[in-house]
């Protein structure tokens, strides 16, 4: 795994959270699992309708943020390194792609000026 850099005071948050966090094991709480937002099955995160839930008890609109990041995405990525990367059924990503107005080949062109560009500094 590669660490994630957040922005304080994000970083600060996520680390209390990490060493607040405990799962469930056959034999009671457990600290020895992997997850940030571990689930009550042992060994396993948190569902995302869980997730979902509990934001929302907190007054946090999680819905909207993440259609739109997904919009945004589907602009950038082609339909299938968005389903490989997100885990979403290609034809789930064929139809953000599509609504965003993305095309595959408006994606190779960016990646070819990108290449361009970053070799003329050499």
């Amino acid at each position: 795994m590669n660490p994630t850099v957040l922005p304080p005071p994000l970083d600060a948050l996520v680390l209390e959270l990490v060493q607040q966090r405990y799962g469930y094991s056959a034999l009671g709480r457990s600290d020895d699992h992997p997850w940030l937002f571990p689930g009550k099955a042992g060994g396993q995160p948190i569902s995302s309708r869980q997730l979902m839930c509990k934001l929302t008890a907190m007054g946090i609109r999680a819905r909207p943020t993440r259609n739109t990041t997904l919009m945004e995405l589907s602009a950038e990525l082609p339909a299938v390194v968005l389903s490989r990367l997100l885990g979403l059924h290609i034809s789930a990503a064929e139809k953000l792609a599509k609504e965003s107005a993305s095309t595959r080949a408006a994606y190779a062109a960016e990646l070819s000026r990108r290449k361009a560009t970053a070799g003329s500094y050499r």
